[in-house]
């Protein structure tokens, strides 16, 4: 199974902003979605994850996706955070030209519904699991990553039981701070689940990078790179490079 690089970028009120331990900060140089889409796919990109930031009061336009799919011929994986809790919200959502679309952690409110959604759309339906290491253990963070959503694995056994086949994991303690990943949770949740795991959170090297390609044999078949990307600490080409540059999704 190749390893897949997706470079990362939030969005609110049409512009890009980083979330920094669950706070918002615009990004303060290249600011506008459809031309950091463009520059990535110059540079190599196949996909592009996207994470609409109403979580925190932010609007999101979903023909911002369309857009930059017509634009730049990219794949587009959407995080759907609470832009997507039901029927309607869903098909308006798989209308627009995104492959693929993660469910946020505000569908554990209704998980028949999860559930629901995961059978009729299979692959195309993943699971954001933003994750809070407390004393107790890993915690899922839920609503805006403001509430504790519960034990991690008892959450991931739950989607495992309906047939979620792909994960984002997300140490918010280390989202946006460029601290390095957290490598011992992604391989603890590979360890626990045959879906696919897909890095995120604190990457700031090609080192980082290096370290989470070699979980690619435990499970972990992909990473989401963000604000680095945009500090100049290295380029979406050399870090494609290095994780194999795929042709196909993980």
């Amino acid at each position: 199974m190749p390893f897949t690089l997706l470079p990362s970028i939030h969005v609110g009120d049409g512009r890009i902003m980083h979330l920094i331990k669950g706070e918002v900060v615009p990004e303060p140089r290249r600011t506008d979605p459809l031309e950091t889409a463009a520059a990535f796919k110059e540079q190599g990109a196949q996909w592009l994850h996207l994470l609409p930031l109403t979580s925190w009061g932010l609007s999101f336009d979903p023909h911002l996706i369309d857009r930059i799919a017509e634009h730049t011929g990219l794949n587009i994986q959407v995080a759907a955070g609470h832009t997507v809790t039901d029927d309607h919200s869903l098909a308006r959502m798989l209308a627009t030209r995104c492959a693929r679309l993660n469910l946020g952690t505000v569908t554990f409110d209704d998980p028949a519904w999860c559930a629901k959604a995961i059978a009729e759309h299979g692959e195309r339906i993943g699971v954001t699991l933003p994750v809070w290491i407390s004393a107790e253990g890993p915690r899922v963070a839920r609503h805006g990553r403001m509430s504790d959503g519960g034990c991690l694995w008892e959450a991931l056994d739950r989607f495992d039981r309906m047939g979620c086949t792909r994960y984002a994991v997300t140490d918010v303690g280390r989202e946006g701070t460029l601290t390095g990943p957290n490598l011992h949770l992604l391989r603890e949740v590979a360890s626990r689940t045959d879906a696919l795991v897909i890095a995120a959170g604190g990457i700031a090297t090609l080192d980082d990078l290096a370290a989470i390609t070699a979980l690619a044999p435990a499970g972990v078949a992909g990473a989401l790179v963000g604000r680095a990307l945009f500090t100049d600490a290295f380029t979406l080409t050399d870090a494609l490079t290095l994780t194999g540059h795929p042709e196909q999704p993980a």
